[in-house]
């Protein structure tokens, strides 16, 4: 008569169980990972999509930006001359 002594399957039954504890672990880290980069796309394309209908409604430039405008041509050229 054989028999299996319980000293011998113990451990196996414990690494098995712990293999599949690991291999579970490295599956809703892979999945929370893909869900991440996911909706980090879709946010990156609903802000495109946001600053191309900024683009296409002509947002008013005040005055103040034509002085910046300005001032940063005046400002190239000087660089210009003097290089």
């Amino acid at each position: 008569m054989i028999t299996a002594s319980p000293s011998t399957t113990a451990p196996t039954l414990r690494r098995n169980t712990l293999h599949a504890v690991v291999r579970m672990r490295r599956f809703f880290k892979h999945w929370a990972a893909v869900t991440t980069a996911f909706h980090e796309r879709q946010i990156a394309l609903c802000a495109l999509h946001r600053l191309e209908g900024l683009d296409q409604a002509r947002i008013y430039r005040s005055p103040i930006d034509n002085a910046v405008e300005k001032a940063t041509e005046i400002y190239k050229r000087r660089q210009l001359r003097h290089s």
